[in-house]
């Protein structure tokens, strides 16, 4: 079987999709200024049963919900959208469309009026009765014109969330522009953990070529030494040095495979494979462990490793004499959470640019979770995590 070819394939960039959204709710919003007052109109025509303009004038405006909003509504046919519920909504798109248009007709004064006195050189006044201030025009023109339309857009965001709220009570929304802002998140936690991966066979090849193979090498030494001696004294000598080296040899191998993953964790939890942490960490390390209700086996991976990595940190930077992890489970809104801090009393300045704590932080970001560092020079540092447990 033959696998498509997705290398054509391409998301729009993040700040362009962001500027033609804000365009399009602006516009949109603007509209509502024309659309609700006709809604309220024509459904005012509806108590002489003249239905037609209403009908008309309803799907012209959930034709502009759709597109310029990108709600897509339960209702398509927007039934839900009738009598007093039609002159609510008119009532507030009108509403909304009049202070658009009139923060748009303002920044189109400041823009035009201080791009046009630009070419006069004089300057821009504004005139109040405390007070009055005069600016070059470039200056109002860059300050003044790029805050205006800032406040356009944001506005345009809280119309658009007002109307979807106020819709919500009548029928499902889904915005999907949100959905594309989701898409756009899972792709680059996607290309994070092929990252993460990638750092985690780094690492693992380091410990197995710098470690165990210069071990097995000089094992195969003493073992070849105690082979060609003709001495038996010696020879016992170096067959006693090579047990020695195999024991030791045995235990790296265990230490290196507890780095990869820990059997406790499967074993036995969470709370367990953080003290076999403790119990290593030449640091002492204070664990306290409060899960309430089941947690995915990935979140508690994720939520090991974060906490072995920031300890490991402690030990090679910190200059620390207590390390205190606590792990918690707290519920939120409508989820429940993970939430996993790692405390120190070192000397701080921890990069949060980081190879390890970037490593951390993609591996929490693909199970929608977020990674934080406060380490202010001086100390303490603080490695926060949360992670969704549904």
């Amino acid at each position: 079987m033959r696998l498509p070819d997705l290398s054509g394939i391409q998301l729009p960039r993040e700040p362009a999709r962001i500027v033609r959204r804000s365009l399009r709710h602006v516009a949109g919003t603007a509209l509502g200024l024309v659309l609700g007052p006709l809604l309220l109109l024509t459904a005012v025509l509806m108590l002489v049963r003249w239905r037609a303009p209403f009908r008309r004038v309803r799907r012209w405006e959930l034709t502009r919900l759709r597109r310029a909003y990108r709600l897509q509504l339960g209702d398509e046919d927007g039934r839900f959208l009738g009598g007093r519920r039609a002159l609510l909504h008119g009532a507030l798109a009108g509403l909304l469309g009049y202070v658009m248009m009139d923060l748009l007709i303002l920044v189109a004064a400041v823009v035009l009026g201080s791009f046009t006195q630009s070419f006069y050189g004089s300057p821009v006044t504004l005139e109040f009765d405390l007070w009055v201030i005069s600016r070059p025009a470039p200056s109002v023109l860059l300050i003044f014109g790029t805050s205006s339309l800032v406040a356009a857009a944001l506005y345009a965001e809280f119309a658009v969330w007002l109307q979807t709220l106020l819709l919500r009570r009548w029928t499902g929304v889904v915005r999907t522009d949100a959905l594309e802002s989701r898409i756009s998140r899972l792709l680059t936690t996607r290309r994070g953990v092929v990252l993460a991966i990638d750092d985690e066979r780094r690492r693992i090849e380091r410990d197995l070529h710098d470690g165990v193979q210069q071990n097995i090498v000089s094992l195969s030494v003493t073992l070849a030494r105690a082979r060609r001696a003709t001495d038996p004294e010696r020879s016992s000598q170096l067959l006693e040095q090579a047990h020695t080296q195999s024991q030791a040899l045995i235990d790296e191998v265990r230490q290196v495979a507890w780095r990869i993953y820990p059997t406790a964790l499967d074993e036995h939890g969470l709370a367990s494979a953080l003290d076999g942490v403790a119990e290593t960490c030449p640091v002492p390390v204070h664990v306290d462990v409060r899960l309430e209700g089941e947690v995915p086996q990935a979140v508690e991976s994720a939520a090991y490793f974060v906490a072995r990595e920031a300890v490991t940190n402690v030990v090679k930077h910190a200059v620390a004499s207590d390390v205190r992890i606590t792990v918690v489970t707290l519920a939120e809104s409508d989820r429940r959470m993970l939430r996993l801090s790692v405390q120190d009393d070192g000397i701080g300045g921890a990069n949060p640019e980081g190879g390890g704590l970037q490593g951390l932080a993609r591996r929490v970001a693909a199970l929608d979770g977020s990674v934080s560092v406060d380490s202010p020079l001086g100390g303490p540092t603080i490695i926060s995590a949360e992670i969704p447990c549904d």
